[in-house]
């Protein structure tokens, strides 16, 4: 097994909200899992390459939901490069994959405006990719979860459609992250995947909390997440409701300052993949280091920063470098993978 959640319960508390396993209720990951990694500047050759160097990645058919990076208006690396988006497609066909669907909510601004600005609506078209804007879903498509346990004040909601048994992509960037977590991989880039307000139409006391209510309208996720001193642990605890079955990560240029919008930049040209989510996001931390990123997670053992800390306890995926391979099909790939898995230690 390659790490998740356990089955989220059907049975709804009074006010829509589901339950969430517990850290103990979740089986600890046992196998060890690969992450493979490309050093190449050519996002369409080495992002197929570290896929296929997954080796059971297929999708045999099914339809695929695909979560991007488009927090802001601005270029890669603040948000996905075309290159990658279109790569990311081409991909996915390549191994199966039936009907596309792009899935995004930013935060520093309207989806919809942002994604106009950075022209990637007409890209899909062109990619024949349908998109689906969470921002502009209707209240009834979201499903709030308490996350018992964590410090979300009110619990999270979650589009409804991928707390089922849905195919889910991701497709993230490495950056540094001023505005809380530390850095930004794919347990940050789920952050755009939850609702920035509550769809409730008035608040409601729920059956497991006992007192505490539910979110009224207009409950702010967003200023919760961003006003906790906690953020690294709440990042990985919205983690909770969904599993993705591949994360791809663009590391070509990364930022190594401030983030997640602006900041000085470094190339590691790195594409990077694998289907345990904490493994990538701790391999992404070690290219940070490598990087020589300014932030307080560099100067930790990577198992002890805080996002992959909290989501290794949580079972979310491998919970230490050694049950992680880096994993490359060359000579500088295999070198740099070595490396990596040093820093890993």
């Amino acid at each position: 097994m390659l790490g998740g959640v356990a089955a989220l319960s059907e049975s709804p508390n009074l006010d829509g909200a589901s339950a969430i396993p517990t850290p103990t209720e979740v089986p600890e990951i046992q196998d060890i899992v690969r992450v493979a990694i490309v050093k190449t500047t050519n996002r369409e050759e080495g992002l197929a390459r570290a896929v296929a160097l997954l080796e059971e990645v297929d999708f045999s058919g099914n339809d695929v939901y695909l979560k991007g990076s488009y927090n802001s208006p601005n270029p890669f690396p603040a948000t996905t490069h075309p290159d990658a988006l279109g790569a990311m497609v081409r991909t996915l066909r390549g191994k199966g994959a039936g009907k596309i669907t792009f899935i995004e909510r930013s935060g520093m601004g309207r989806t919809r405006n942002v994604m106009e600005q950075l022209n990637v609506l007409a890209t899909l078209k062109e990619l024949d990719v349908s998109f689906c804007l969470l921002d502009e879903l209707p209240a009834e498509e979201w499903r709030h979860f308490e996350l018992a346990g964590s410090h979300w004040s009110r619990g999270i909601e979650f589009p409804r459609f991928l707390t089922q048994d849905k195919c889910l992509v991701q497709l993230c960037n490495l950056k540094t992250h001023r505005f809380g977590g530390e850095f930004s991989a794919s347990l940050k880039n789920s952050i755009g995947l939850i609702a920035k307000h509550s769809s409730a139409a008035e608040p409601r006391l729920t059956e497991d909390e006992g007192q505490r209510p539910s979110p009224g309208p207009g409950w702010n996720y967003m200023k919760d997440l961003h006003d906790s001193p906690n953020q690294g642990q709440m990042i990985a605890d919205a983690n909770r409701v969904h599993k993705p079955k591949l994360i791809v990560m663009d590391a070509v240029e990364v930022f190594v300052t401030d983030g997640p919008e602006r900041g000085e930049t470094a190339t590691p040209e790195i594409i990077a993949a694998s289907r345990d989510r904490v493994a990538l996001d701790a391999v992404g931390l070690a290219i940070l280091q490598f990087a020589g990123a300014r932030i307080v997670g560099a100067s930790v053992r990577v198992f002890e920063q805080v996002q992959i800390k909290r989501a290794a306890d949580l079972n979310l995926g491998v919970n230490s470098p050694e049950k992680i391979r880096v994993v490359s099909d060359d000579n500088a790939g295999r070198m740099l993978a070595a490396r990596l898995e040093n820093l890993l230690h």
